[in-house]
């Protein structure tokens, strides 16, 4: 699967990009909201974007709105250390397929990014 990372701290990037590498996916990594949407108007096809919630350009939930006008059919998990209700509940409304709680560990990654990628038929 084709994966794009966006979070404006390089480390997140690179622990997601190592993890999900290592499960056989392509994996590309951005710390800037424009590279990234750069990047998904090129016409790649991404089948999962992990996009932080706080960033400099502008915030996840505007930066995945954007994406799916890019690419509507794409599956979105949102980082964020910032797991509010109001928050959680915003992207749930908005149609994001799973969120992960900063600080995460590379099982809580495995597990969100394996459920948010499997068909829907699946159990």
């Amino acid at each position: 699967m084709n994966i794009v990372v966006v979070d404006n701290e390089p480390a997140i990037v690179k622990l997601c990009k190592n993890v999900l590498a290592q499960q056989g996916h392509t994996v590309h990594g951005f710390t800037t909201a424009p590279d990234a949407l750069s990047h998904l108007a090129a016409g790649v096809r991404v089948d999962l974007l992990l996009v932080d919630y706080q960033m400099p350009e502008l915030n996840g939930l505007e930066f995945i709105q954007r994406a799916w006008d890019l690419q509507p059919e794409l599956r979105v998990v949102m980082i964020t250390a910032h797991g509010t209700r109001e928050l959680l509940g915003e992207a749930a409304q908005a149609g994001i397929h799973g969120v992960v709680l900063k600080p995460f560990t590379a099982i809580d990654l495995t597990r969100v990014v394996e459920t948010t990628l499997r068909p829907s038929s699946e159990p």
